[in-house]
């Protein structure tokens, strides 16, 4: 498996290449995504930004139980 590299890191907001990907991304905490996604269903309920989010926030959660972490916040 090829290992991702950190480029740069500004605050808590890693730049990050991956080796499969021409450019480089961001990489976002959990908690920090969950947060968006609250705010997001508030201020935006019927947004496309809100339904992305919703997404990967779904996928997150999915990948934490595959490799066994617990997640950063309370899902209630």
């Amino acid at each position: 498996m090829a290992t991702a590299k950190i480029l740069a890191r500004l605050d808590a907001l890693p730049l990050v290449q991956d080796p499969g990907r021409r450019y480089p991304g961001l990489i976002i905490q959990g908690d920090t995504l969950f947060i968006l996604l609250k705010d997001l269903e508030e201020e935006a309920p019927e947004s496309y930004a809100l339904e992305k989010v919703r997404d990967w926030v779904s996928m997150y959660e999915q990948m934490m139980a595959e490799v066994g972490i617990e997640l950063p916040y309370f899902r209630g």
